[in-house]
């Protein structure tokens, strides 16, 4: 059984390896500010401590902690790194294998590490925070279930972090995944997802029903961009007959609605609470 490293030796690894030359490509996913180990090999400077003042001692406590904790990193990032923690060698192997398509034989050729692999896919532009549809392909192919509900997670704090519309796309993906089954190429159809597409998205997902509904809605929302809007998906599924699934989306999107006014609500109760200098009137007796 592997042993996976605990998580101060994965910090101090994510940390050498984020202020290594290796992880530049990842350096526009973390916001971090400025400091004096940003550019570590040309300034003379190592865990942050410059080395005239290695020589004379000083740096201390302070410096290395500087060193151990890099400012608010990317929660793709850290994901990146998890997912890459968990490989292992004959893994990092077939997913080389799987990127052939994607990725020179030079690079590949270069790749010792699944952050190797990351960067390269992020530097190509094949890979971000807000594209994770390639990182899932791939962790299913390799069966991967551990590393899918890493992906899961990201994905729904990603979803937590979005607008209101975005959330509700998103809660109604997770509906009609659990409840069209075997009906999502004629609903894929109804959305405008071209027969090429579907027979695509058969051959990358030929045994996940539950991906393969997920991936035709990822296809629909990625070309309608914008405009992609959970009123077209109920329009969709009740063309399709597909009422009982369409009342399950309208009625979690009026669910959300509620949530959110009440959210709001409490909100401006917050502010007039905090804000107002005028006493709370007291109760008559």
């Amino acid at each position: 059984m592997r042993e996976f490293p605990s998580s101060r030796e994965a910090s101090e690894k994510t940390t050498q390896w984020w202020t290594s030359g290796s992880g530049v490509s990842f350096e526009g996913l973390v916001k971090r500010e400025p400091g004096p180990g940003t550019r570590a090999e040309s300034r003379g400077v190592v865990g942050g401590v410059p080395a005239r003042e290695r020589k004379a001692g000083r740096g201390g406590d302070c410096a290395r902690s500087r060193a151990r904790a890099p400012a608010a990193m990317d929660p793709f990032l850290v994901l990146l790194h998890s997912v890459s923690t968990g490989l292992s060698s004959g893994e990092l192997t077939e997913l080389k294998f799987l990127c052939q398509g994607r990725v020179g034989k030079r690079k590949l050729e270069r790749v010792q590490s699944g952050l190797d692999l990351f960067s390269v896919l992020l530097e190509q532009s094949e890979l971000d925070g807000q594209r994770t549809e390639l990182l899932r392909e791939l962790l299913v192919s390799l069966r991967r279930r551990d590393l899918l509900r890493l992906l899961d997670d990201f994905e729904a704090g990603a979803v937590a972090r979005a607008p209101a519309e975005e959330r509700d796309l998103c809660a109604a993906f997770d509906i009609i995944c659990e409840h069209v089954g075997k009906d999502w190429r004629r609903l894929a159809r109804q959305l405008k997802v071209s027969d090429t597409k579907i027979d695509a998205i058969e051959v990358k997902y030929p045994r996940n029903l539950t991906e393969q509904v997920r991936e035709s809605l990822r296809v629909w929302k990625n070309t309608a961009r914008e405009d992609a809007e959970v009123s077209q998906l109920v329009d969709a599924l009740r063309a399709c007959r597909l009422n009982l699934v369409a009342d399950l989306v309208m009625e979690e999107q009026q669910a959300q609605g509620l949530q959110n006014e009440n959210e709001s609500g409490h909100s401006d109760v917050s502010l007039v609470s905090w804000d107002s200098d005028t006493p709370a009137p007291r109760a008559s007796s």
